[in-house]
């Protein structure tokens, strides 16, 4: 065996590994989310879509995750005699059947995962479409490309590694990181404004949920665009460990969203009415009797 063919499979290998606990951590999220979500006292708007958002993302990573599971079970044990061993398999079944409702299901939970933060953008820049068209216009030819990389990968004998489908998944993977990436910065500079703006009328704790290090990973989905730029660079190269990083990629993109929804069903996340509290209580000074900040940060969730 190729040192390369064997290094791509270790890849798969672990990657496969890293993404079945990160499955297990989305299980956990999504469970907890739910139950803060249907009995939480506060009143949180959307209830229902969030928890049917939450469920289907789960559903598409579950499809991804068995797919790949069922690949590897196939190619290592049970036609690892088959003429050519484990690469030969590798080649000859990229286009089965079980990948390409994997691929497909990835596709979809990344359209689904960059919407919901092209919206939580939307909300934080205090619903400002203009801000978001950019982006949006991304967002719409990242979808037209993982369509067109389904469609190409479910080809007999394609190959998504090689040819018109790598072709279109690098053009899917460079718009989605792009998108990711103009996203991210976005939210990250509106949230740092805030944080400059008000960081003497809130107290830590305030701070810390609506403007801190957690806060701002989260509602950015700053490690997954991160991961996404990784999982591009080595695409283009062709590195052995792609694939790898590729599968962990992919259980990210349940994750990010995961994490946002949980922050919605805590009562912590951003809302139009964040945003506009912040901005009017910055306009006021300290009371100069008490020497401490009269703002209430409470507000209703979207």
């Amino acid at each position: 065996m190729a040192s390369t063919e064997l290094a791509t499979e270790r890849a798969l290998y672990v990657g496969n590994m890293i993404s079945t606990a990160i499955y297990g951590g989305n299980l956990f999220l999504y469970a907890y989310s739910t139950y803060l979500l249907m009995t939480s006292s506060k009143q949180v708007q959307h209830r229902i879509f969030y928890i049917c958002f939450g469920g289907f993302l789960l559903l598409l990573l579950t499809i991804s995750v068995a797919g790949n599971i069922a690949f590897c079970e196939l190619m290592w044990i049970e036609r690892r005699n088959n003429p050519g061993g484990p690469p030969a398999f590798f080649a000859a079944n990229m286009s089965a059947w079980y990948n390409a409702f994997a691929t497909a299901a990835m596709c979809l939970a990344n359209m689904m995962t960059d919407g919901l933060l092209l919206y939580r953008c939307y909300i934080i820049w205090g619903s400002r479409l203009p801000v978001i068209v950019i982006p949006g216009i991304i967002y719409l030819g990242s979808a037209t490309m993982a369509v067109m990389m389904v469609i190409e990968s479910a080809m007999p004998m394609s190959n998504l590694w090689r040819g018109l489908p790598a072709q279109f998944a690098i053009s899917w993977i460079a718009l989605t990181v792009s998108f990711n990436i103009i996203v991210t910065a976005l939210i990250i500079s509106r949230l740092l404004f805030f944080y400059r703006r008000v960081r003497s009328f809130l107290n830590d704790e305030q701070r810390n949920i609506y403007t801190g290090i957690v806060a701002i990973l989260v509602e950015s989905t700053l490690p997954f665009t991160v991961l996404g730029i990784v999982s591009l660079a080595t695409y283009i190269q062709g590195a052995p460990c792609a694939m790898g990083i590729e599968i962990i990629w992919a259980t990210f993109m349940v994750l990010s969203p995961q994490l946002i929804i949980l922050r919605v069903a805590s009562g912590v996340a951003w809302s139009k009415d964040t945003a506009c509290n912040i901005t009017q209580h910055a306009t006021f000074p300290r009371n100069s009797s008490s020497g401490s900040s009269t703002i209430s940060m409470h507000s209703k969730n979207p």
